[in-house]
């Protein structure tokens, strides 16, 4: 069983009073038999996760987020930046929960708390993004597009279906875009709809077509996609769970990469796990085994092996 000295727990404190006190009824006790003293931390408004995250976060032996991945997202640029990052965990309780389902925490949260007390860890891949971090995604074109028009009522209701709907929209509003990119000294111009920089194995829920991959094998991959449209739509969705993607149209572009810098023409507002705050150009470093992540069950496609 892992023990901890001391820990943070980070939640939302403006959600529902009675959903809250349910959903930490359903971790505290597991939480407690491995924790010997277990700070609660309520935020009150939007970037207060990562404020707190950096200036306490280094003072824990253990950070757990309970959240989205907006929140997870908050946390992340709070403790990437600390000399020391503190062994962190997620209890999943937002609506795509996208990072959680690459470090294979269940989301179950009762089942989660229980992979604190019993699971392992593993150092994972950050990616610096100007003077910003994300862990599991980063766009422009297409899906900044798809995260801007999400309405935030819709999503409360209805969850990822609201994501899917913006999607589907905005795919058939698409304008291409030219960029000059630098990927690991390779020089690339082209027109695009959408770039996108997966450095977590989900979004939406929805599992992408990538080779398998390691949590910290340093490296992201990198799509440019070329060309909007339904025939894109149903030639990514045929290769999902394959571990392959349809280059020959050359309609998508993939590379991994270690480091790549983009620039835009017009500007591109950029999306960072769903939160859409930045703009090109930007210069993006993969961090390789920033923070130590408690983690699941092995990487299933490794484990088949």
């Amino acid at each position: 069983m892992n023990r901890y000295s001391n820990a943070l727990l980070i939640y939302n404190g403006k959600a529902g009073q009675e959903d809250m006190d349910s959903t930490l009824g359903d971790c505290i006790g597991e939480l407690t038999s491995c924790c010997d003293e277990l700070t609660l931390y309520g935020t009150k408004s939007k970037s207060d996760a990562e404020r707190i995250c950096r200036e306490k976060g280094g003072n824990y032996e253990l950070v757990i987020i309970l959240g989205g991945d907006g929140t997870v997202h908050e946390c992340v640029n709070g403790l990437a930046g600390l000399p020391v990052r503190p062994k962190t965990a997620i209890l999943p309780a937002g609506t795509c929960n996208d990072f959680s389902r690459s470090l294979m925490i269940p989301q179950n949260i009762k089942q989660a708390a229980r992979l604190i007390k019993y699971g392992r860890t593993e150092e994972i891949d950050i990616v610096r993004e100007n003077d910003r971090y994300f862990s599991n995604f980063w766009g422009i074109g297409i899906i900044a597009d798809a995260s801007q028009n999400v309405n935030e009522a819709v999503k409360g209701v209805f969850g990822k279906i609201s994501y899917y709907l913006s999607a589907f929209q905005t795919l058939q509003e698409a304008e291409t875009f030219t960029f000059k990119a630098d990927i690991d000294g390779k020089s690339v111009e082209e027109k695009a709809v959408m770039v996108f920089v997966a450095n977590g194995r989900f979004i939406g829920t929805s599992e992408l077509p990538l080779p398998p991959q390691k949590y910290n094998d340093g490296v992201v991959d990198i799509f440019i996609i070329k060309e909007a449209g339904f025939k894109l739509l149903k030639e990514v969705l045929a290769a999902k769970g394959t571990g392959k993607l349809n280059e020959k149209s050359g309609e998508i572009l993939h590379f991994q990469a270690k480091n790549a810098s983009i620039e835009t023409t017009p500007v591109q507002s950029t999306d960072m796990d769903g939160e859409v705050y930045t703009d090109t150009p930007v210069q993006m470093d993969v961090l390789n085994r920033h923070i130590p992540f408690i983690v699941g069950e092995e990487e299933r496609k490794e484990a088949a092996e």
